[in-house]
């Protein structure tokens, strides 16, 4: 790839733009970053990015954005406006004359209205004509960052997965994914299904757990309405909640109890497991960690 390409980045602010960015500063790429509030984008800025204001949801913010840029990782919310969003893109480049290659951060995972904006999207990003390459991840291992509370403190997964296994992904090999995919050649036209080198169920979950942290960790099933009474509790909107447990209820079926091996062929190394991430993180769920 050329060097002097240069890279939009948008949803920088979140799980996979704030480490993308960083291995694309450091491997030399060209990078401009879209951020609804500046002060968010500054320590991108002193990394050496370029910090541009503008709002998905507003389409001539996105404009000057897009101007000029040969390769956009295209990463929006879950919410109900997920798919004008997208939209905005690509009418955004339409506006500002150029043809960028659209990587889309999208998402694999069973019938929600989530998962029905986010396959509508991959449509229209299909039928615009321009270069894509899109990927699909599933159920991020960082998810159980929201549990930590509950595993440090009492030894308690509290989640609406019932038995389900899930081929869930670390964030990080997603990171990595998406770097190979903006900075290499030929996969144009293509389309990765992005999971876990293996499936495992909360159950299995909390065994990991057990074994890393020397102490029983149970996981408890939490019904689905309960789950989305606690998620609108701390302020999800609630389009999004119930989509997450349209989600969960899929899961629980065993929608994604398969895995791929696209990560490997996109970074040339098997994904990280379950009890690789466990371990790297132990500190966050081990007993008197502060949780934020």
């Amino acid at each position: 790839m050329n060097r002097h390409m240069k890279i939009l980045v948008t949803g920088a602010t979140g799980n996979t733009g704030s480490m993308l960015i960083p291995k694309l500063i450091n491997a030399d790429r060209d990078v401009r970053i879209l951020v609804r509030d500046t002060e968010k984008g500054e320590s991108f800025r002193n990394m050496g990015a370029e910090v541009v204001t503008g709002d998905l949801d507003v389409e001539e913010s996105i404009v000057p954005a897009v101007k000029d840029i040969d390769k956009i990782y295209l990463l929006t919310w879950n919410g109900p406006t997920q798919l004008q969003q997208v939209e905005n893109v690509l009418n955004a480049v339409k506006k500002a004359g150029g043809r960028p290659h659209i990587i889309r951060h999208s998402m694999w995972g069973p019938e929600s209205r989530i998962i029905k904006q986010g396959l509508e999207a991959e449509e229209l990003i299909k039928s615009s004509g321009l270069p894509w390459t899109i990927l699909k991840p599933t159920f991020y291992m960082q998810n159980l960052m929201k549990a930590a509370g509950t595993i440090s403190s009492d030894g308690v997964i509290y989640w609406d997965m019932g038995k389900g296994k899930l081929g869930m992904i670390d964030v990080r090999d997603i990171a990595e994914a998406a770097f190979s995919a903006l900075t290499k050649e030929g996969l144009e036209g293509k389309s990765y299904i992005l999971t876990g080198p293996q499936a495992i169920s909360f159950d299995d979950i909390a065994s990991i757990f057990s074994e890393k942290l020397g102490k029983e960790v149970k996981y408890i099933n939490v019904p689905g309405e309960a789950s989305r009474q606690a998620m609108v509790g701390m302020g999800l909107p609630e389009w999004i909640a119930d989509g997450y447990v349209e989600l969960s209820a899929g899961f629980s079926k065993n929608f994604a109890a398969s895995t791929t091996d696209n990560v490997e062929i996109l970074t040339g190394r098997p994904a990280r497991s379950f009890e690789q991430f466990a371990g790297d993180f132990l500190t966050v769920f081990a007993p008197g960690a502060e949780v934020a």
